[in-house]
């Protein structure tokens, strides 16, 4: 697991916090840049990473892409005081596959990490409801995507994993793979962070 955040009072204490469950989230890493963390000599794939968006030299929003090339497979949670509509819609097209408030207890940033681990998209309850009103302010075009396939599209946009989707449907997991495969096929993208990004950033996608 990594943790980029500059100021070294949280940095400490998130480092603190997650050394208690190294068996879930692995050996714990911190830095205080992007940079530092792209110029570190060891290799690393498929591993969670906390990240900051103020941060001195490259930002956590331009940091993203940069991130996920050094580091392949790299599932990143946005943790920042910056919760405006831009900022948000800037790190989900980057890449990012969940964004949380500052001031998330770290209980919720766990459970968080957690999500995003059985294949959730983490979101605080306040910048949900941002994403939500933004989602509505559009015109839908109600087409493309049948029913089913609209309410696979609004369980991945709520946050929740495959499980939780099944579980809310009341259908088997492997039926939810299989709609979430024909919605990929329909839109032509590939994957849960391209989802998101779309419905963000055109209001009009059908759902």
């Amino acid at each position: 697991m990594l943790i980029v955040e500059d100021d070294q009072a949280i940095r400490e204490s998130l480092v603190q916090y997650f050394l208690r469950d190294q068996a879930r989230f692995g050996p714990i890493e911190a830095f205080d840049s992007v940079e530092a963390l792209l110029e570190s000599p060891e290799t690393r794939k498929n591993c969670l990473l906390l990240l900051d968006i103020n941060l001195p030299g490259m930002s956590g929003l331009e940091g993203i892409v940069h991130i996920r090339k050094r580091v392949p497979g790299c599932e990143i949670i946005i943790v920042s005081v910056l919760t405006d509509s831009q900022s948000i819609f800037q790190a989900i097209c980057a890449g990012a596959s969940g964004y949380l408030d500052k001031e998330t207890p770290l209980k919720k940033i766990k459970e968080a990490l957690l999500t995003l681990q059985e294949g959730g998209s983490p979101i605080t309850p306040s910048i949900a409801r941002k994403v939500f009103d933004y989602f509505q302010s559009g015109n839908r075009v109600e087409e493309d995507l049948t029913p089913r396939e609209q309410d696979i599209v609004q369980g991945i946009l709520d946050g929740l994993s495959y499980k939780l989707i099944a579980d809310r449907l009341d259908v088997s997991l492997d039926t939810v793979r299989k709609y979430i495969r024909r919605v990929y096929r329909k839109l032509e993208i590939n994957s849960k962070g391209e989802l998101i990004a779309m419905y963000y950033r055109d209001p009009g996608t059908p759902l």
